[in-house]
């Protein structure tokens, strides 16, 4: 009888974490797992109790990543910072970006996780104390739609200017248009 292959938890959490990228989120069950990794479920469920909590680890492995470009000091505005972050995230995780973001296979709810953590560090903008709540969620929301679709374009190669400069360029553009947002 041949040797069953062992797999320690990191090794199944990095095969689902390719399936995440290229397949999206809810593709992943056991038995497509299993089938990557050329074994049965059994050894997946030695590791993890469920596959809801093999997801949630994939889900904190993404947002992990994604949180180290928004958090990331690009400029002095950490309102300008998550909007480059997030670009600079398509454009260097393309994969994942289109994954998490794109493909109907994902879970609505990382999506809307993804963005409380923008939301909660725009937050962080020392500008935003003055805005009152409503109009800071209408500005953010506005924000979040130009943004989403400057990483698209950026995430499928269509962003001819995706420097991080042609980035930042691009979001002081809009940033321009809602100026009178912080002066008021």
């Amino acid at each position: 009888m041949p040797k069953k292959v062992i797999y320690t938890r990191e090794e199944i959490i990095e095969k689902a974490y390719e399936m995440l990228k290229s397949e999206g989120l809810n593709q992943i069950t056991a038995r497509t797992l299993a089938k990557k990794l050329k074994t049965s479920p059994a050894p997946i469920y030695g590791h993890f109790d469920s596959m809801e909590v093999l997801k949630d680890e994939l889900v904190k492995k993404a947002r992990e990543q994604f949180l180290n470009y928004i958090i990331k000091n690009y400029t002095e505005k950490p309102f300008l910072n998550a909007g480059m972050g997030f670009v600079i995230f398509a454009r260097e995780e393309s994969e994942l970006f289109r994954a998490v973001f794109l493909m109907g296979n994902s879970d609505k709810e990382i999506i809307l996780e993804f963005k409380d953590v923008i939301f909660s560090e725009v937050d962080k903008d020392e500008r935003f104390r003055k805005v009152e709540e409503e109009k800071k969620e209408w500005l953010f929301n506005k924000c979040w739609t130009y943004t989403h679709g400057l990483a698209t374009l950026t995430a499928m190669g269509l962003e001819k200017n995706n420097s991080n400069d042609g980035i930042k360029n691009n979001l002081l553009d809009l940033i321009v248009f809602f100026n009178d947002v912080f002066e008021k």
